[in-house]
């Protein structure tokens, strides 16, 4: 069960992640197009595409973590998959796929102005 604190913190993690891919994008695509002439739509689809990306990412590491695990281990020597460590990875993809949430909701903004 994940407390109230927790869940603020995740929260809080992921918004100040995506912000930082917001402003990143924002500066990139001032630099790339030389001025703020018609970025709304360039802006909104390329958070879009971020956004989504983060949420296939996570969902999919989170959903195949011990067959991933289990690869890792048998081809590369890894540490043994044990489920502390599967534990650890999906607290890590929470922070993603949160992260990914709010930059599709931000990309629906930018595109709704």
């Amino acid at each position: 069960m994940i407390d109230r604190k927790t869940t603020l913190e995740y929260l809080f993690r992921s918004l100040v992640y995506s912000l930082i891919v917001f402003f990143i994008d924002a500066i990139l695509i001032i630099i790339i197009n030389w001025g703020i002439n018609q970025i709304g739509e360039t802006f909104s689809f390329l958070l879009l595409v971020e956004g989504g990306i983060c949420l296939v990412v996570g969902g999919g590491v989170a959903l195949y973590s011990p067959s991933v695990g289990k690869i890792n281990e048998v081809l590369f020597h890894s540490k043994p998959w044990n489920a502390k460590r599967q534990k650890e990875i999906e607290k890590q993809m929470v922070v993603i796929i949160i992260t990914g949430t709010f930059l599709i909701i931000k990309a629906l903004l930018v595109s709704a102005i």
